[in-house]
């Protein structure tokens, strides 16, 4: 039996207050792809769904967590399958991508290396625009140093070493 491996992106100290903007923005996360969901709401004290939040920030304050599964979600190509984590304390948090090996390493082997850097170059935008100071690609758990393949930090990013390094 082959044992599959999950990769994950994790978007480290994102800060809260542009958690919405990300979500509606930059993900664009439809409601038909949402496969299920789970927020704790902390003013309320229940348990609520991802089409029952008007402000993400708001739903995870002033701390939470909460996950989404969805059908599929664009990252610089389309990713299925795809569980998002939100862990925030008052001011920041990871959010956290977890998806099935195969969505990474499946196909031609030309296709699979232009969505690794698609998927890299989105990663890097998405750093500039939200300010993020560390994102991490790896294996679960990316957040081990043994597991992580890619941590893109404050340094210039080349991309054909970080291509290698997941690929490999």
């Amino acid at each position: 039996m082959v044992r599959l491996e999950n990769v994950e992106i994790i978007l480290e100290d994102f800060r809260k207050d542009e958690l919405d903007k990300l979500i509606s923005d930059e993900l664009n996360i439809d409601l038909v792809e949402v496969k299920s969901s789970h927020f704790f709401d902390n003013k309320s004290g229940t348990d609520i769904e991802f089409h029952q939040i008007k402000s993400f920030r708001d739903a995870l304050s002033p701390i939470g967590t909460g996950n989404v599964f969805l059908k599929q979600v664009e990252i610089g190509c389309s990713l299925k399958d795809v569980l998002i984590i939100f862990s925030f304390d008052e001011e920041i948090g990871d959010i956290t991508f977890n998806f099935s090996e195969n969505e990474l390493y499946e196909g031609k082997s030309s296709d699979v290396r232009l969505n690794v850097k698609k998927i890299l170059e989105t990663l890097v935008d998405l750093k500039e625009k939200f300010n993020i100071p560390n994102i991490r690609i790896g294996f679960e758990p990316a957040s081990d140093d043994d597991t992580c393949l890619v941590k893109i930090g404050q340094e210039i990013v080349d991309f054909e070493s970080a291509v290698e390094r997941i690929l490999s």
